[in-house]
């Protein structure tokens, strides 16, 4: 099983981002390939560029659906396909604030992301498989996290526990992972429903971008799965950290 790991916003005083979201995108091996065809052909004839790398950011904002007809075309054609797919969403969500002033010096691998490896084993364990994780390569967020990842599994109960997890996680090119490119757009719907604090409030009959923001976040959860760790405890799949939490 490939598990693939994004965020949008990140968990730190000067990101202006409240949500910050981290999700992983989880398929099995056999569905790569129709999965990567079917997003490019979707590049190649909505967006007429094949190679184009999805970010929500570009794709899913409100100004790109509001003034690009075509973006907002590829972003309903996206999730309308990924609502039929063999692809499993996990998420955490965040709330600020946030203080680093001792989290950042700490040697532990953050909260969130051992949220979503608690799902990526209990997934992977119910289809008797193995996680092979993929982060984004590019940027720099997660430059530590081989070290922080192999202090988790073999310097922690909890990490002895992830016995479904792969030893090590690779570090992919997002312009060239159709899984990362996922993963953003998913984090991005996510972290978007919750700044707009659509969880909470019905948007107005009027406002276009916020009902799509709700139909995706919709398909999101219709692609989430609610799992039960050993000890019969509840772990949702899409979940959302105490605030300050990260």
């Amino acid at each position: 099983m490939l598990a693939f790991i994004d965020e949008s916003g990140f968990p730190h005083p000067n990101d202006k981002n409240d949500y910050p979201v981290v999700a992983a995108v989880c398929f099995d091996e056999q569905y790569s390939r129709a999965i990567s065809r079917r997003i490019h052909a979707m590049k190649r004839e909505v967006l007429q560029a094949e190679r184009a790398e999805l970010k929500g950011q570009r794709l899913l904002s409100e100004r790109a659906y509001r003034n690009s007809p075509v973006k907002r075309v590829f972003a309903e054609n996206f999730f309308a396909y990924l609502r039929n797919s063999h692809i499993t969403v996990f998420a955490a969500i965040m709330q600020s604030p946030f203080d680093h002033t001792t989290q950042d010096k700490s040697q532990l691998l953050g909260y969130r992301f051992r949220v979503l490896l608690e799902r990526i084993d209990l997934l992977a364990t119910e289809r008797g498989s193995f996680a092979n994780l993929l982060f984004d390569g590019r940027g720099t967020r997660f430059g530590p996290m081989s070290s922080l990842f192999s202090d988790y599994l073999f310097r922690s109960n909890e990490g002895w526990a992830r016995v479904r997890i792969a030893d090590s996680p690779a570090f992919v090119d997002s312009a060239y992972s159709t899984g990362i490119q996922i993963a953003d757009m998913c984090a991005y719907a996510l972290r978007t429903y919750h700044e707009q604090r659509l969880s909470v409030n019905t948007p107005r009959p009027n406002h276009e971008y916020a009902h799509a923001v709700v139909r995706w976040n919709q398909i999101i959860q219709h692609l989430t799965r609610n799992l039960v760790n050993n000890n019969d405890e509840r772990r949702p799949g899409i979940y959302r950290l105490p605030r300050g939490a990260r």
